[in-house]
């Protein structure tokens, strides 16, 4: 809403605008409210009409018609994603407003950049969000401004990454066992995989790709999850058309039935998902609300690759198997953010192997926190929230690039234990960044939350927008005592 008001203010004053929003669904939100804002004067309604939303998973031809609006300057204000954060002349811009650090200092230094080329002045504005992150460089300003630039992680041996490598190397040169010390360890594995399902075959002592087609063009360079999904929109008369392609992984919790989905300012409500012909069928609708889908997540232990002693307790990194599944959404009003109603639904589970880091709590620990009046079970949720929240602070990701889970005793560990995982197939490295900061991450856990001045826990220290459990139960001060137990600095007696 904050960000809606200030974009308004600027166009209104001729100052040529662009916001910056981490989530597809906040851009469209935002045009939304600052055309509302600007059309409530008739002399300003044209402005309104100047705005406009740019993001992926809008097809080519409309982010081209977008481009080239901004940069002929037909259009005075933009809504984007990171989409538009690089790579893409964008013009002469005055102004640049970030709703919430974007992740990471490289990205918030890109953005800023956007505005003031030249020998132009630009303003560039950075309004913190209400997670713990944020709140965190808010009250630790010299932690953002006297940060360097962060190192880029990727993890070269994850097989859904290096099989695609491998598919597009065998097509421009077949393989041989020199290819063997270029590509890693992970090499063997993912050969006879890609052999196993016909994509290599070998001749002699090499490896050719066995297909027709043009291997790099099935790559999806933004996602692992598989084939995408299509959003088509339905018109009164019947008639249909592509509105957007949306990557597998998040698919469902985007394009459930019941689903109201922003597209270019415009509201749909997805009426049908066809998950066999991976299409999404849509109506355009008028309604004063958006949808939140509530996902249940678990997470199986499959093996550890490190452990070591950390404080109170040990700290694991390793191989998981993580399964989600939509149960519902929840409906929020517009403007107000109430919610209005909640609904049940049924779609397939899907599970994907990734790494994690996790770390037991010791089982007695639970009857000495609640002699304390600790509700135990909130105090690992509110934990494990404001872990995710903090963990891009040493790692380059966003916070929707990481999930987790706690639980009060964990099947594969009989105790108390507490998760955060990469939320992409095989893993990119977040984890174990984690598991290298462990300390530290802690630390910053411990200082954030008994910072913030909530009586029972905000937004801004242990509650999370991507809570599968309405953020209950949580429990504050149980958190805290929770982070100095296992930091060493308490021995846990009532």
């Amino acid at each position: 809403m904050e960000a809606a008001e200030l974009m308004a203010s600027l166009v209104r004053a001729g100052w040529r605008t662009i916001v910056f929003t981490r989530a597809r669904k906040v851009a469209e939100l935002i045009l939304i409210y600052a055309r509302r804002r600007l059309a409530t004067h008739t002399s300003e309604s044209d402005v309104a009409d100047r705005l406009a939303v740019y993001r992926a998973g809008y097809l080519p031809e409309h982010r081209r018609e977008i481009e080239r609006r901004l940069f002929s300057g037909e259009l005075v204000g933009v809504t984007a994603t990171n989409a538009l954060e690089l790579g893409i002349d964008v013009g002469t811009l005055d102004a640049v407003v970030m709703v919430g650090f974007p992740g990471t200092v490289a990205s918030m230094w890109q953005q800023a950049g956007r505005a003031g080329r030249g020998t132009r002045e630009g303003l560039a504005v950075l309004i913190g969000q209400e997670n713990p992150l944020d709140q965190y460089l808010m009250r630790h300003p010299d932690t953002l401004f006297g940060r360097p630039v962060e190192q880029a992680r990727i993890d070269p041996q994850n097989p859904y990454v290096l099989g695609d490598h491998l598919m597009c190397a065998a097509y421009e040169h077949p393989l041989d066992e020199a290819d063997r010390d270029y590509f890693g360890p992970a090499f063997d594995g993912v050969v006879s995989t890609l052999l196993a399902q016909g994509v290599l075959e070998t001749r002699g002592a090499r490896l050719i790709y066995a297909r027709r087609d043009y291997p790099a063009q099935r790559v999806n360079i933004r996602s692992v999850g598989g084939a995408p999904y299509l959003l088509c929109a339905r018109d009164e008369r019947g008639n249909s058309q592509v509105l957007e392609i949306i990557e597998a992984e998040t698919a469902f919790e985007r394009l459930h039935p019941g689903a109201i989905y922003l597209h270019q300012g415009e509201t749909y409500w997805i009426e049908m998902l066809d998950i066999e012909r991976r299409t999404a069928w849509a109506v355009p609708v008028d309604v004063e609300y958006y949808t939140q889908p509530r996902i249940v997540t678990d997470v199986h232990l499959v093996r550890p690759w490190s452990s070591r002693t950390v404080g109170s307790t040990t700290a694991c990194v390793g191989e998981v198997v993580v399964t989600q599944q939509v149960i519902g959404y929840r409906r929020v009003r517009h403007g107000s953010e109430d919610m209005i109603g909640e609904e049940w639904i049924e779609l397939p589970a899907t599970r994907f192997p990734t790494v994690g880091v996790w770390w037991d709590v010791p089982a007695g620990w639970a009857a000495r926190l609640r002699k304390r009046g600790v509700h135990f079970e909130g105090a690992l949720h509110a934990f494990e929230h404001a872990a995710i929240g903090l963990l891009p602070l040493f790692a380059m990701c966003d916070r929707w690039d990481i999930g987790g889970v706690s639980t009060a005793l964990h099947p594969d560990t009989g105790t108390p234990l507490i998760c955060v995982y990469d939320g992409h197939q095989g893993g990119v490295g977040i984890a174990e960044r984690g598991f290298e900061m462990v300390e530290q991450w802690w630390q910053a856990v411990c200082d954030l939350v008994q910072a913030c001045r909530c009586e029972d826990g905000c937004p801004a220290c242990v509650q999370s927008p991507k809570c599968g459990n309405q953020n209950m139960p949580l429990d504050k001060a149980g958190a805290i005592m929770l982070a100095k137990l296992l930091l060493g600095r308490e021995t846990g007696g009532p």
